[in-house]
């Protein structure tokens, strides 16, 4: 692939950029200093138009370059040129990447805000730039924009303000050691401009900017670090506190166990109301979706859980990612497998009353064992070969999930002081540049007991994981081969120094029927991670003819009295495993949620339906775990029996949302509206108007699950309403109403007619999500054929290829699987104790 770092090296970046909101503009002039290395110069500029180009201050003729296919390329350049000027002028999209406008409304007006999003390869969008990460070099910014009342914000702190009387231009400083003249950029009257402190030495992908109307709040953290957090101003300025708190503690506890100080003056947080992803950790600017950033007085704790987790990932990338960025896309796990362990290690530092390494066990550590067993899935070590194919690296089951576990493995074998050890001299040595895995691997090794590099090129460089079969007690001695649902498990090792039975290896333990009762006869005296690994490893042997899948429904019926909710998260991913054997409205189907009512009686009994004064963070996880499961074996009853608990909690809600118990509050909706379907212009109407993220989510999440054919054919005109429903929220709408079985059909209906509407408002890194989330609810060779014929003719796409593939193997395997065990699970359940 070619990289426009051969051609020149660029060291610094004066950018001059006038930016219209109004009339959705954004241009300037761009002078690059650095150094030549080829006659021939190119610049990633795509959707830019050119006005003219100077080399060392002298003006290029026409025929001297040309800009077309995203490439600026300038012809026959001198080895001795210092600087390059561009001229250029381009727009802002409403597609979330790149330079983007964001609206939300606020007493009756719209107001409109100019975002960036630069990760991966869009920074080529909003100006001329060698967008590559190993292009590292300095940027000194300076934005003009007519809107004097807006706050403009950047990675630095700013150095200079002006309101422009009269025709003015401007001049940024020139860098030391670089000859030639800086840009210059003419302003009009009543234009405002703000310039920022150069830069620290960083990659193109980091820049960015916020304009728009915000307000906030700013506190200093215990080293002196001036954190402000903003948010648009229709939202409540006292739910920036708790992530302020959490900034301030988590830039701490980097500094304390990574050796080197947070390298930048000031830390800003950006709440959007507009973002594709859920944060990006541009160095000293964090932005966010702003359901992962605010959090008030009444946020539940799974969302605070949410926005700890997120600002401390955000963080920890301003040293792995920002201060030290992979040489290139191939190595992305560099920063987010990184990233996606570090935020567990803060988070649980700053709030141990969180017990959040529950949540890694249970969620990110599952994902990647579920996703990593499929043929065709991306290793977390994947090359790039073309720009469209990085998007598709950011497999959150693999990249971060997969990776994160593979981290943690490595610290669990090391020791979390000599871990550290080895990551301070990897910061030290590689400050402001760029690396590869092996660069870490290095720095670590110093550390360890063993080759780290050796045992992780293993689990980085291929797709995959073991199933490990003991050769002698505790797997002192063991066999190995590739774990896989979807085909032949194939002849295959792994570089393992040792066996755990916590949750930090990352592979399958295949313990014998009689290893395996053992365990579970002495199962409450067994550590958590040791209770979670026997559940997970038996629930996934079981999708292949290892394990029999109905041997499952006995398994969880013994958990009936189970008061710890993170089991109870693996007992329910086992139930709702379990659901693929029933046809939707079937007998089997009903006797099955008779036997999850039997089985969440006793709990739900004990928790009651109530949040109560001192419940503990167990307790309230544990309810929620239950009532779901409640909802699902209720709510879709056609008898209508056994609906008290929906009655009950229906009889909760409030027209005044906000005095509905808020950890229950999802539950309360749903349970509403299901029961009285004629509240949804009701839900509909507050969900327009709401602008707190959490609440609007929940009125969302609760309309998506209607029972009522009427309302499903109203959310389902709302996929194409984006007014309504904004494009970050689309997908969530549209995968919700997938899995409803009422809505299933008309939803998939409305994807094929509507494609190529959500190609063009559906970010790079989201298109897949289409293919591979579909895919794990298709359970009929029907649905199968229907997503065969859609995706399949679009497998040669870059972006999608991947997800198609492994789409295509997930359902193949799911749907043998059914086949195979559906008899066994349909006796199993008929055999069970029913209440």
């Amino acid at each position: 692939m070619e990289k426009f770092l051969d051609y020149f090296v660029p060291e610094w970046y004066v950018l001059d950029l006038a930016i219209d909101k109004h009339k959705k503009t954004i241009g300037g002039v761009v002078t690059v200093f650095g150094a030549v290395k080829a006659e021939t110069v190119k610049f990633h500029a795509v959707g830019l138009g050119v006005d003219f180009v100077k080399i060392d201050g002298k003006m290029l003729e026409k025929q001297d370059f040309e800009c077309g296919n995203g490439v600026l390329t300038l012809f026959k350049v001198p080895r001795s040129v210092s600087s390059i000027e561009v001229g250029y002028h381009g727009s802002l999209n409403e597609n979330m990447q790149g330079a983007y406008l964001s609206t939300y409304e606020r007493e009756g007006q719209t107001e409109t805000i100019v975002a960036t999003q630069f990760e991966s390869h869009y920074a080529r969008e909003a100006f001329p730039c060698i967008d590559e990460p190993a292009a590292k070099a300095v940027f000194e910014l300076t934005i003009t924009t007519p809107d004097k009342d807006d706050i403009i914000l950047a990675n630095t702190p700013e150095v200079f303000e002006k309101y422009h009387l009269g025709h003015t231009s401007l001049r940024s400083s020139v860098p030391r050691g670089f000859q030639g003249r800086s840009a210059k950029l003419m302003v009009l009257d009543g234009t405002f401009s703000k310039t920022f402190e150069p830069t620290p030495r960083m990659s193109t992908y980091l820049l960015a900017f916020v304009i728009g109307k915000f307000h906030g709040k700013t506190i200093k953290n215990a080293h002196g670090v001036e954190i402000t957090t903003y948010a648009a101003l229709n939202q409540d300025v006292e739910a920036v506190d708790f992530a302020n708190e959490v900034a301030a503690r988590s830039l701490e506890f980097y500094d304390d166990n990574f050796g080197v100080k947070y390298p930048l003056a000031k830390l800003t947080q950006v709440a959007l109301p507009d973002f594709e992803a859920g944060a990006m950790e541009n160095w000293g600017l964090v932005t966010y979706r702003e359901s992962m950033l605010l959090a008030g007085d009444s946020a539940t704790l799974d969302t605070k859980k949410g926005v700890a987790l997120t600002v401390a990932h955000e963080l920890s990338h301003q040293w792995f990612g920002d201060l030290v960025t992979m040489r290139w896309w191939d190595d992305l796990w560099l920063n987010e497998s990184f990233a996606s362990v570090m935020e567990y290690y803060a988070v649980d530092y700053i709030y141990p009353e969180y017990k959040i390494w529950e949540n890694f066990f249970c969620g990110d550590a599952l994902a990647a064992l579920k996703r990593d067993c499929l043929s065709g899935v991306q290793s977390v070590h994947q090359d790039v070969n073309d720009p469209a194919e990085i998007a598709t690296l950011f497999d959150p089951a693999i990249v971060y999930a997969k990776g994160a576990r593979l981290m943690l493995m490595v610290i669990r074998m090391m020791g979390w002081g000599e871990f550290c050890n080895g990551v301070k001299e990897y910061f030290e040595e590689h400050a402001y540049g760029n690396t590869v895995g092996d660069d870490l691997w290095a720095c670590l090794n110093k550390y360890a007991r063993f080759e780290v590099g050796e045992m992780m090129h293993g689990f980085i460089d291929r797709p995959g994981y073991p199933v490990v079969t003991a050769e002698a007690e505790d797997f002192t001695k063991f066999a190995q081969k590739r774990f896989l649902v979807d085909g032949e498990m194939e002849e295959s090792s792994w570089n393992l120094p040792e066996i755990r039975e916590d949750m930090s290896g990352h592979y399958v333990l295949d313990l014998s029927e009689d290893e395996f009762d053992a365990r579970l006869k002495r199962f409450e005296k067994l550590g958590l991670e040791e209770k979670l690994r026997l559940l997970i490893d038996r629930d996934l042997l079981s999708k292949t003819e290892l394990v029999a899948s109905g041997s499952l429904v006995p398994l969880v019926d013994k958990f009936r009295d189970e008061e710890s909710a993170a089991v109870w998260n693996i007992i329910a991913t086992i139930v709702s495993g379990l659901k693929i054997f029933f046809a939707t409205g079937s007998q089997e189907e009903l006797r099955y949620k008779k036997f999850i009512k039997t089985l969440v009686k006793p709990g739900l009994a004990r928790v009651g339906l109530k949040t109560c004064d001192g419940d503990d963070e167990n307790t309230i996880r544990l309810r929620a775990i239950l009532i779901a499961l409640d909802f699902y074996a209720s709510a879709f009853r056609k008898d209508g029996a056994g609906q008290e608990n929906l009655k009950e909690l229906a009889k909760m809600y409030d027209p005044e949302l906000r005095k509905i118990d808020p950890e229950i509050r999802n539950d309360v909706l749903d349970a509403k509206l299901f029961l009285e379907p004629e509240c949804f212009e009701e839900f509909l109407a507050a969900y327009k108007k709401e602008a707190d993220p959490e609440l609007k989510f929940d009125l969302l999440m609760a309309m998506t699950l209607t029972g009522d054919l009427e309302n499903v054919k109203k959310m389902i005109g709302l996929l194409s309403d984006l007014e309504t429903v904004k494009p970050q929220d689309q997908f969530h709408l549209f995968i919700y109403l997938y899995r409803n079985p009422l809505a299933k059909d008309l939803a998939f209906s409305w994807l094929k007619e509507y494609w190529e509407f959500v190609k063009e408002f559906s970010g790079d890194k989201s298109l897949d999500n289409y293919p591979r989330y579909t895919a794990g609810t298709v359970k009929t060779e029907e649905d199968f054929k229907a997503w065969r014929e859609f995706f399949e003719p679009m497998a040669d796409e870059p972006a999608l290829k991947r997800a198609t593939e492994v789409g295509c193997n997930e359902i193949r395997a799911r749907l043998e699987l059914i086949a195979r065990d559906r008899d066994g699970v349909t006796k199993a359940v008929e055999k069970a104790d029913i209440i």
